[in-house]
């Protein structure tokens, strides 16, 4: 009821502030957004956010019992970031649906005056096989430098005409899930087109990966019929992005749902990396079949999201 309520006054405090522009559209033009968001998106929005407060609020129980914060080094992990829909107009503060343009440059900005690297899903796969080839008992990575990685959920239209210039001007990569079903067959809230999604692809850093081919999550189908989601999705990428194919093949699930079976026949598969909403950084001891990210909430600066990761990684890692 607590998360229900969270998300209501959230659409609420976003319908009451008038037309808002998602790239080119107002809300008028996007019919039956209120009643569109919660099928794609607010399960993940409200688990996630919710877990990242019950993990916080353990953290600064644990902290005031032991009188101090513990601080783990930036180089012992890597926050992996969950954004999804993308706005011009001001949200207000804790939108975890949409966050602005202006928001997503400062913080992009941020990250980097802050001497972080903002890395693609390759080497983020990479760093995962380097650790798993050289097992340790600390959790800590100890990499040679800050690394961040960035990634959206669903493959909005505002992902392509809002997000996708501000990495291009600020050349870092980043990784878009899309529903691929929704993208061939514009269903729902508006997606970015295969072109278009060529177009990012061929001009930038950016590149797409799969959120499944229609976004049912795990305990909503059967096993098989989720794997076979999985690998239609795939399909369709390798279709219509044969210039990608050298990419990793990655996948968020839906809502973060998954089970440990599903995650072994999908890594059997080649699904190398696997994407839920749980929160938390990526650590020695992270599973490649269960990678933890961080929602960002519209409002939030950079210096308030490498906070939150540096509270996340507190409470998260031994």
């Amino acid at each position: 009821m607590k998360r229900w309520l969270t998300f209501c006054l959230s659409m609420l405090m976003v319908l009451s502030a008038g037309p808002m522009v998602f790239g080119a559209e107002t809300a008028e033009d996007i019919s039956g957004i209120n009643a569109e968001i919660p099928e794609e998106v607010t399960a993940e929005m409200e688990d996630s956010l919710s877990m990242e407060e019950e993990i916080l609020s353990a953290e600064e129980e644990a902290s005031a019992d032991e009188g101090q914060i513990q601080e783990i080094p930036a180089t012992d992990y890597i926050p992996v970031l969950m954004y999804h829909h993308f706005a011009q107009r001001d949200m207000g503060r804790g939108n975890g649906v949409v966050v602005t343009q202006a928001e997503l440059e400062e913080q992009i900005k941020y990250f980097k005056e802050q001497g972080y690297r903002i890395i693609s899903l390759e080497e983020l796969d990479h760093l995962l096989t380097r650790a798993e080839m050289n097992p340790k008992e600390e959790s800590g990575l100890g990499l040679s430098a800050k690394y961040l990685c960035i990634t959206m959920d669903d493959g909005y239209y505002s992902n392509y005409d809002l997000a996708y210039p501000i990495f291009r001007q600020e050349r870092v990569p980043a990784a878009i899930f899309a529903i691929t079903d929704s993208v061939t067959n514009h269903v729902g809230l508006r997606k970015f087109t295969w072109k278009e999604a060529g177009e990012m692809v061929k001009n930038s850093q950016v590149r797409i990966y799969n959120h499944t081919s229609n976004h049912i999550a795990a305990d909503d189908t059967d096993e098989d019929s989720f794997v076979a989601a999985v690998l239609e999705g795939q399909e369709a990428l390798e279709s219509h992005l044969a210039q990608q194919r050298d990419t990793v093949t990655a996948l968020a699930y839906p809502n973060g749902e998954n089970t440990p079976e599903i995650q072994q026949r999908l890594l059997e598969a080649g699904v190398r990396l696997q994407f839920t909403v749980t929160p938390g950084v990526v650590n020695r001891n992270t599973s490649r079949t269960a990678i933890p990210r961080i929602m960002v909430v519209s409002g939030m600066t950079g210096a308030e999201i490498l906070e939150r990761a540096s509270r996340l990684a507190a409470a998260t890692m031994e």
